[in-house]
């Protein structure tokens, strides 16, 4: 029989906060990857935590890792979305990031209609795409927090109007 540890929370938490001072003592002094990886490892003793999803960000941030970076800044956005809306900002400025810059996808080039018709599904991967379809981390935090379709949506919908609708009809 297994007896509850009283104290697993406790260790837990401290532990979080030991691999986060590393990781702060790790970006002071230029080491960015080193940050990243302690940063990691405090994420992965409290997983979901605000604090620790943003110190995740601002490390990937540092090492100019914007793909990662706007990853972790959406999944603290989820998080916590008060405190997100709150602190993020300022925790990034600190740093020396504009969060709107930050979370903004590359800036694509304009191309010409003909060289836009001519790029094909196969030169789209997964980096050139950091938020799925969505424009940016609020368009993508909606798309999260919607649920999913009922069977009884997709019976009631009425296809011939949608279609209508995609077509311009």
């Amino acid at each position: 029989m297994r007896f509850p540890n009283p104290l697993r929370p406790l260790t837990t938490r401290l532990g979080a906060v030991a691999w986060s001072f590393f990781g702060h003592r790790r970006l002071r002094q230029g080491d960015h990857r080193g940050a990243v990886r302690a940063f990691h490892e405090a994420l992965r003793r409290r997983p979901g935590r605000f604090r620790e999803l943003m110190n995740v960000a601002q490390a990937h941030l540092c090492a100019r890792e914007f793909e990662e970076a706007r990853r972790f800044l959406a999944h603290a956005r989820e998080a916590d979305p008060a405190h997100y809306d709150l602190r993020a900002a300022s925790m990034l400025s600190r740093c020396g990031f504009d969060l709107e810059a930050v979370c903004r996808p590359p800036a694509q080039t304009r191309a010409t209609p003909v060289a836009q018709a001519a790029r094909t599904a196969a030169h789209i991967t997964p980096a050139s795409l950091p938020f799925g379809d969505c424009r940016d981390v609020d368009e993508y935090a909606r798309f999260r927090a919607m649920p999913p379709i009922t069977s009884a949506e997709i019976e009631g919908m009425d296809w011939d109007a949608t279609l209508g609708d995609l077509l311009d009809e």
